[in-house]
């Protein structure tokens, strides 16, 4: 599938993603509703209170489609989820073939609530369900996101659904009758801000089915413990009524999805074929949801990344790679091998989308690491660039985008939040090898560490220039081993 710029000039604006997908307009938020279904892959996501709309059939180009969800007598269609009622257990598809496609959302009239709408046409058109909301309101003021998904053991949808610090699970055998099975996440984790988007899945630890483990992912709201909103995962089990932690973790451990700054309520796509576990995010954070200097469109997705659950360091951790699909972008390579870094090392590619993938070995250097989206100022000096890698001598891996191009963003709440930060997270390279794979295009940055070990997104707005790459080492020598480079087409043209 090629999608065509649907106007002149459309997707080629300053910072306009080319292999991430943004809607032709407006304001992009949380993906809702990630689903396969009948040979297509589809996004949904929020826009200002609806579900705008999006398929694929290679998870690479996007074509876009009419809104699925508007606004209707329960108010704003919030966040949820997309399941294949195959068998018609809702009874809303009889003499549908194949049944349909339901969609589980928060409806907002009279409280946060959860409700059905459903699609027999693989999801073109929707209708409501008359019998909404099929979870009301109890008068809290947070009680949002449901993600359902089939539970074969027990032969029953199960939801997971967000209530302030929690998350709450419910069984129904028809998608509209629903029963309470259980809470979980007082004393688990971190609770800086409410949590939202849950998702629930079971993943092969160590590629071993006999040891499928079960992991739960919440996002975290704005809050100034993280400067920002956040997201995180637990690792346990699940047995149809509860989800419980790995005992062996302690109560109050934070496994972060990602340690850059801008992915958020990330969604694994149902029903994907071949067992596969996929996500995006949304590359944003509600401290600054809508403020990023783009026109006429705000935000982007994060590429798809599949999932994997390694045991690292004697610990069950989610790891995540971008998915294979994304290679058939992949343009003419320029590899280096072999290389003593020692200061700068410029590398001879101008780019401003590409893939790349980096062995260092960091010698007896403090510092090493990559900076892209550079802009020379003369002389050998830098006017800005965005720089990733690790400090031997803090034990941290780092995203930087304080020479990045922007300064400050409006915050929320109307103040100047200082957008040139830098990012970091406890990390050491376990033989002395520091492996990068990354995506930069016009306006993020997003690395993957040790196969994706860690993960880290950044939003970035560089000037107009800042087309060039480096590898770096600081206070020694290091060998950058192999750096290959692939300049990436555009998804739009």
């Amino acid at each position: 599938m090629t999608a065509a710029a649907p106007d002149v000039g459309a997707y080629s604006e300053p910072w306009r993603p080319q292999f991430h997908y943004s809607p032709l307009k407006g304001r992009m938020a949380d993906p809702n509703g990630l689903v396969w279904f009948a040979g297509e892959w589809h996004l949904f996501h929020q826009q200002d209170g609806t579900w705008a709309h999006a398929v694929s059939t290679d998870l690479v180009h996007w074509e876009p489609l009419p809104t699925a969800l508007d606004h209707d007598r329960l108010g704003q269609a919030l966040s949820g989820s997309v399941v294949v009622d195959g068998a018609n257990t809702s009874g809303l598809f009889d003499g549908v073939e194949g049944g349909g496609l339901v969609a589980v959302y928060t409806s907002t009239e009279g409280g946060e609530a959860q409700s059905l709408a459903y699609s027999s046409d693989d999801g073109r058109t929707w209708q409501r369900y008359a019998g909404n909301p099929v979870i009301p309101n109890n008068g809290r003021a947070d009680f949002r996101d449901p993600k359902v998904f089939w539970h074969e053991p027990t032969r029953s949808w199960v939801m997971v659904v967000s209530v302030g610090g929690a998350v709450e699970l419910f069984a129904s055998p028809n998608l509209r009758e629903w029963r309470f099975l259980s809470a979980f996440g007082d004393g688990q984790g971190l609770h800086a801000a409410v949590w939202e988007c849950p998702d629930l899945f079971p993943l092969p630890l160590d590629g071993d089915p006999a040891r499928t483990r079960w992991v739960l992912t919440v996002s975290v709201g704005d809050n100034a413990e993280t400067n920002g909103s956040t997201a995180q995962y637990f690792v346990g089990a699940f047995d149809g009524t509860a989800f419980t932690r790995d005992p062996a973790t302690p109560p109050s451990t934070v496994q972060v999805t990602d340690v850059g700054q801008d992915f958020y309520a990330a969604q694994t796509f149902e029903h994907a074929p071949g067992g596969r576990r996929i996500w995006m995010g949304w590359m944003g954070n509600w401290r600054y949801p809508y403020s990023a200097p783009t026109a006429p469109w705000l935000n982007a997705m994060s590429i798809p990344r599949e999932l994997s659950l390694r045991t690292i360091a004697g610990r069950a951790t989610l790891a995540q790679a971008p998915v294979a699909e994304l290679t058939e972008l992949r343009e003419r390579a320029v590899t280096i091998e072999g290389l003593a870094v020692e200061g700068d090392v410029p590398v001879d590619v101008t780019s401003t989308t590409f893939e790349f993938i980096a062995e260092i070995d960091v010698g007896d250097a403090d510092e090493v690491g990559l900076r892209v989206r550079e802009r020379p100022a003369g002389r050998g000096a830098l006017a800005e660039a965005t720089a990733m890698g690790v400090d031997l001598r803090s034990g941290t891996f780092f995203l930087d985008r304080t020479e990045g191009g922007l300064a400050t963003i409006r915050a929320r709440d109307g103040s100047d939040f200082d957008f040139a930060l830098r990012r970091t997270a406890a990390y050491s390279p376990p033989d002395g090898v520091v492996r990068l794979h990354g995506f930069v295009d016009e306006s993020s940055v997003e690395v993957f560490v040790d196969d994706g070990a860690l993960t880290g997104t950044l939003l970035t707005f560089p000037s107009a220039g800042a087309d060039r790459l480096s590898v770096y080492a600081n206070g020694g020598t290091a060998t950058l081993r192999s750096l290959t480079v692939f300049p990436l087409r555009s998804i739009w043209r």
